[in-house]
């Protein structure tokens, strides 16, 4: 997605995408541009952002718990010498 660095004031930069939506991105001296764009990724309104697929067990309606994913212990190797 395209967007567009409004401004810079005091090492903030004012983020606009097209809907006209902004936002504020802090940023250090350190940053590469793929940095910036990751960044801004992740902040992209709700609304414009396009999904890969819907999953089998969701519908709309449905209520969720919000939780911290299990972390999943990798298998013990077998056998040995």
């Amino acid at each position: 997605m395209q967007y567009t660095v409004a401004e810079i004031n005091n090492n903030v930069a004012k983020i606009q995408f097209s809907d006209g939506t902004w936002s504020y991105v802090e940023l250090n001296a350190d940053m590469t541009e793929a940095d910036l764009d990751d960044i801004v990724y992740a902040i992209i309104p709700p609304h414009l952002k396009v999904g890969s697929g819907k999953p089998s067990f969701l519908e709309a309606g449905q209520s969720r718990t919000a939780a911290v994913k299990p972390v999943e212990e990798a298998p013990a190797e077998e056998g040995g010498e």
